[in-house]
């Protein structure tokens, strides 16, 4: 039975890294991620109303929409239809989320059908500390923070697989396959060994002196990379053998805590990702800096970029933070902190 009653919730919900099997997830390889210490927002309140309508207000773009609820449902509905186009490779995926308020359309759309949305005037407010399109998971944030959100108004008791499967049918709307590593690491919080046919497998947070390196926003979008890596080595079968072999040595080097052992799978990993031609020049002529300079080693963390300079977020190791070395790159260098805890939702 649907409560009458106006309430309000606020979301919060980690960022992730990849350390290992960005792009190779997608290829029925594990992967090993952590949830990380720069939180997505989400504020929302429901008012019994019989107006319907949907208040949306983003931020971090200045933007505030208003829509009664017959709009933003045909919105929604032209924004499936693109993504059918992009399925049949009529269009390009960047075309099918095209404006940032998307991303909470077809979240709330994939949340009506999942469960009907009640009667009544919603208002949400969305603002973040991740920064956005740099491989830290901002739109699984996004979606993740609504759902959670929409989950706690209508007192429904949903577990997290549920939730998860969920949430990943959305993000194929932002990267045009999601693997699910983004929302389940996001969703469980802690350091996650993931397989997207497996069940996930939490491990104990790390004791390794670890750096986030913004190298600044990726030329090319998140589906643009995915995209040409799966044109050119998709059906390298041998190629994705050697990422889940190395993906399976950092996991036993931080089960063992072995840092020789970590440094050398980290290295390996970040060689692969140059091979895939993710990891612009410019990058990898810093990341080698890194060894040489400090004795550290680093990879890009999500899906890099197969054009200009910048690459995203890096996870670099290193027992001196690097910021000489990034002064002069033009990079930001912070320490990493791991958020143990992963999505949590309070009444206000």
């Amino acid at each position: 039975m649907q409560t009458t009653q106006s309430k309000q919730f606020s979301c919060s919900i980690p960022a992730k890294l990849i350390l290992s099997g960005e792009h190779s997830v997608l290829y029925d390889c594990p992967a090993l991620s952590m949830a990380v210490k720069l939180y997505t927002h989400c504020e929302s309140h429901f008012t019994p109303s019989s107006t319907n309508s949907i208040t949306i207000e983003l931020s971090d773009f200045q933007q505030k929409h208003c829509f009664p609820k017959p709009v933003w449902q045909n919105l929604a509905t032209d924004i499936e239809a693109r993504y059918q186009l992009y399925l049949n490779q009529n269009t390009a995926i960047q075309s099918v989320l095209s404006k940032p308020v998307d991303l909470v359309l077809v979240t709330l759309h994939h949340f009506d059908v999942f469960h009907t949305i009640k009667s009544g005037n919603w208002y949400f407010k969305i603002h973040s500390e991740v920064p956005i399109g740099r491989g830290l998971g901002s739109s699984a944030g996004v979606i993740v923070g609504l759902l959670s959100s929409l989950v706690k108004h209508h007192d429904l008791d949903v577990d997290k697989e549920t939730l998860l499967a969920l949430a990943r049918k959305i993000e194929s709307r932002q990267h045009g396959q999601s693997s699910g590593i983004d929302p389940a690491t996001i969703l469980y919080g802690g350091l996650l060994e993931f397989h997207a046919r497996y069940t996930t497998k939490q491990h104990k947070a790390h004791e390794f002196k670890a750096w986030l390196i913004d190298t600044g926003s990726p030329n090319s979008t998140t589906g643009q990379a995915v995209y040409q890596v799966k044109s050119q080595h998709g059906d390298n079968s041998a190629l994705w053998k050697q990422f889940g072999k190395t993906t399976q040595k950092i996991i036993q080097a931080w089960s063992k805590q072995n840092a020789a052992q970590l440094y050398t799978g980290i290295r390996e990993n970040q060689a692969l990702l140059e091979q895939i031609g993710i990891v612009p020049s410019k990058v990898a002529t810093f990341i080698q800096k890194l060894d040489e300079d400090y004795q550290a080693v680093a990879k890009v963390c999500g899906s890099g970029s197969v054009k200009g300079d910048n690459a995203g977020v890096l996870l670099c190791f290193s027992e001196q933070e690097p910021k000489a070395l990034c002064d002069e790159y033009g990079y930001t260098c912070t320490a990493i902190s791991v958020a143990n805890k992963g999505a949590t939702c309070q009444p206000v």
